[in-house]
């Protein structure tokens, strides 16, 4: 099964999906994943859930259909029809108005509302909870999670509907959805995946299992144990529209690259071992056999000095936490000023 998250705000979108590939009931290996989104001719989105295989058979023919993009009409009737021969779902998002379209059972599915999902009805029942923080997430009590997104704008949807997917896939009471969690936000040119960098600190000590963390709580976060070890990382390419996407792994520097032929479904996957973060930009670029300026920020926790470790030495509210940047292709915010 599948999960599809899509989340309009505004002029903005963010949709959020497993890669979860199962056969006879028993998922595969990450590598063996599907990227469940796909960026297609007409600055839109199409996400998808059911076969990949006759998913990736409708977006070859829309692109060769409309090889400009297709009017609003033509691209819903398009994805109705291909729904009802296939037996797909799909979730249509499309950037200029942002609105997004629920094809559901050959018939597209009218909602007022601002979020809507393709997949499996329990696993959405529980991305709700996550979202609406009614659960404990899986490391409650253990670690916590912050994520650095190096190129979303302010107040973009993307990082919620990253926190609870990342929860959900992560969960082993809900089988149905896993893999990495690829989440894409659009722009004024169409859509790209995310470049973030996922990292995990101590949970407090000094703080019971069930506290709710809030971003001006006076805490000075370490990282220690297996928790240090921890960074897994999304990375795009510069250009828009394209659908490659790498997933990296900083203690095991491990790359997953995720593509597809004539820049269809990325349902291939590359895996490269022993990767220091620094040379990710050179090992993609020799792969693809040519510079797509790709962006990545790979960041690593760092943990403070054991005396800090008090929170009356914080003269202004707000939490603490120290990251070492181990790869970064963004310019400084400062750059122009110097």
């Amino acid at each position: 099964m599948t999960l599809v998250v899509g989340r309009v705000d505004g002029p903005r979108i963010a949709i959020a999906s497993d890669t979860l590939i199962t056969e006879h009931d028993r998922p595969l290996a990450l590598q063996d994943g599907v990227v469940k989104s796909c960026m297609l001719p007409g600055d839109i989105c199409v996400s998808f859930c059911n076969s990949p295989a006759s998913a990736e058979r409708a977006f070859k023919d829309f692109a060769a259909q409309f090889p400009l993009g297709g009017s609003f009409s033509q691209v819903v009737s398009f994805f109705e029809q291909s729904g009802r021969e296939t037996g797909n779902d799909y979730l249509i998002a499309f950037s200029h108005p942002a609105h997004l379209v629920k094809i559901a059972e050959g018939k597209r599915v009218e909602s007022l509302s601002k979020t809507v999902w393709i997949g499996d009805q329990a696993a959405y029942s529980r991305f709700r909870a996550y979202s609406a923080r009614k659960i404990p997430t899986p490391q409650q009590g253990r670690a916590i999670n912050a994520a650095l997104f190096a190129d979303e704008m302010t107040k973009s949807p993307a990082s919620d509907l990253y926190s609870a997917m990342r929860s959900l896939v992560i969960d082993r009471t809900i089988p149905t959805v896993g893999g990495f969690v690829p989440t894409i936000s659009n722009r004024d040119n169409g859509f790209r995946f995310s470049v973030y960098s996922d990292m995990l600190y101590d949970w407090p000590s000094w703080e019971p299992e069930e506290y709710q963390f809030k971003s001006d709580d006076p805490v000075v976060f370490q990282s220690t144990n297996e928790n240090a070890g921890y960074t897994f990382a999304q990375i795009a390419p510069g250009y828009m529209n394209l659908n490659l996407v790498a997933f990296y792994f900083s203690k095991a520097r491990k790359l997953f690259f995720f593509y597809g032929k004539d820049n269809g479904l990325p349902n291939h996957c590359e895996v490269f071992q022993d990767v220091p973060a620094p040379k990710i930009h050179t090992v993609l670029n020799k792969f693809v056999g040519t510079d797509l300026a790709w962006l990545l920020t790979i960041t690593t926790p760092r943990s403070s000095a054991p005396e800090l470790r008090a929170t009356s030495g914080i003269k202004k509210p707000g939490s603490q936490l120290a990251f070492f940047s181990e790869a970064n292709t963004f310019p400084s915010p400062n750059a122009g000023d110097r």
